[in-house]
């Protein structure tokens, strides 16, 4: 007989819980609907309340998925629709932890159900196959058959709605018998990030933050932006500021100035973090330190020919300028001369021709040859064309590569659970914005070259065909 489920006080003390289970048509929230949906919410007062129901999602199942889940045609045909049950839903799930088993996939079908009747929600998620990996991080698996497996849980009617939302209820109740009520309570605020809200802000402050990505602003005293920054979920991050068990001290800072937050969501990182820069620059917020060292970017270059040629810095402004190849690019001066240190180490380069010493007569050895560690190119040991193929070997991994089209690109990045697409607009390496080309950025570089040729991203000539793409590209609405 199986044991009544229940949750620990020590896990209720945090508030409500909400485990749900969807069955549904499909893996796909924008094109796939709900079949079932059930909820089990235990109240922080130690009630428990159910409810499910079948839900008619006005499209075919699937013959795979009827197999799979047992819901056919027939049973959803006179089923309520998902409007008819919405208000049973949020009664069920509002001011609740949102808990579920691979709890994005629930948690986007339910957003994306409420979006189709132009209702918002949003809830605080909790996944239990983070919680399974964060309190058992030996095990061999944290799927739910494993974890039902695992912990001797039986008696629940798989793939079916209430079936697995009992068996998802049952490994937390387990878990706290085995591990203890505390250890799971405090694996579960870790996972929310509990934010301890600062004083300056509404109690309602972060009740409406979008799970998307997107930029957030943080606003002082003077209602001027004294923080940006970017998060590819918007929710988790911000919170994350102000969470006890995550804050910096320059989080703590921002909490005892801040009085008020603003949020622009976007389709995906690459738009969050163009945004990023774009705001940064035009709004300067004080603790922005990071983002202002990207001013200092820069690249080295090969002057001289090809007789043993020499170094030089180039700044990241100054790139179109280059006569010949790049290497970097690199944060700033220190670290570029940091790399090539360990680069001439390792190649046995010489300190003279790197700069990092001046001959005081013609043919005075560098300081790494009396070490034995330069080949001798400083006095006449080595000839100048063996030594720049050697520094070229060295400077290899560091080449800026050429760019892979021949003119300006647009790429099109899509957020396919909240229904957004951006279109964002690169020219050699660089974000442009209304037809311009914006300052090099090593950020969107590293971005941009990891996401050429990466499925799910579609780029795309930008020519006169397409003008509007230009002035789409970058610029993101405030009120978007």
């Amino acid at each position: 007989m199986r044991v009544p489920l229940h949750l620990p006080p020590a896990l209720t003390s945090l508030g409500d819980f909400a485990f749900i289970d969807v069955e549904t048509t499909g893996a796909r929230p924008l094109e796939d609907r709900v079949t079932e949906i059930a909820i089990i919410r235990f109240h922080a007062n130690g009630e428990q309340t159910r409810w499910q129901s079948l839900i008619n999602p006005g499209i075919p199942i699937p013959t795979e998925i009827q197999a799979l889940t047992g819901i056919t045609n027939a049973m959803v045909r006179d089923a309520p629709d998902f409007f008819a049950v919405r208000d049973d839903v949020r009664r069920m799930l509002e001011g609740a932890v949102f808990v579920a088993h691979n709890a994005r996939f629930d948690y986007g079908f339910i957003k994306n159900e409420f979006r189709r009747q132009q209702e918002a929600f949003t809830a605080d998620v909790l996944c239990t196959v983070r919680l399974s990996r964060r309190l058992y991080p030996n095990a061999t698996g944290h799927g739910l058959d494993a974890i039902i497996t695992r912990h001797h849980l039986d008696g629940f009617d798989r793939h079916r709605a209430m079936g697995d939302t009992e068996a998802t209820a049952a490994f937390v109740q387990d878990a706290a018998d085995e591990l203890s009520a505390c250890t799971v309570a405090a694996a579960v605020r870790a996972l929310l990030r509990t934010p301890s809200l600062p004083a300056n802000l509404p109690a309602d402050a972060l009740q409406d933050i979008p799970d998307s990505p997107g930029v957030y602003l943080f606003y002082g005293i003077n209602d001027m932006p004294i923080y940006i920054g970017k998060a590819k979920h918007l929710r988790e991050r911000i919170r994350a500021h102000f969470s006890s068990d995550h804050m910096t001290p320059n989080d703590v800072r921002l909490s005892q100035e801040m009085r008020r937050i603003e949020w622009i969501p976007t389709a995906g990182e690459f738009g969050a973090l163009l945004l990023e820069g774009q705001l940064i620059k035009e709004r300067m917020p004080l603790h922005n330190v990071a983002l202002r060292r990207r001013e200092k970017q820069g690249f080295f270059t090969l002057v001289g020919g090809s007789d043993a040629p020499r170094l030089e810095w180039l700044p990241a402004a100054a790139m179109d300028t280059a006569n010949g190849d790049l290497f970097g690019p690199f944060g700033d001066r220190s670290s570029a001369k940091k790399w090539l240190m360990y680069a001439a180490r390792e190649h046995r380069l010489c300190d003279h021709q790197l700069g990092f010493s001046r001959p005081r007569t013609v043919g005075e050895p560098c300081f790494a040859r009396q070490v034995g560690r330069c080949h001798g190119v400083c006095e006449g040991v080595e000839s100048g064309t063996r030594y720049s193929e050697r520094l070229l070997a060295a400077l290899e991994p560091m080449r800026f590569p050429v760019w892979p089209y021949e003119a300006d690109v647009v790429l099109e990045e899509r957020d396919v659970a909240n229904d957004r697409t951006d279109l964002l607009a690169f020219d050699r390496w660089c974000a442009m914005s209304g037809g311009v080309r914006l300052p090099f950025d090593g950020d969107v570089f590293r971005l941009l070259r990891r996401t050429i040729g990466k499925a799910g991203h579609t780029i795309r000539p930008l020519g006169p065909v397409h003008p509007i793409f230009a002035s789409a590209a970058v610029v993101f609405s405030m009120h978007g």
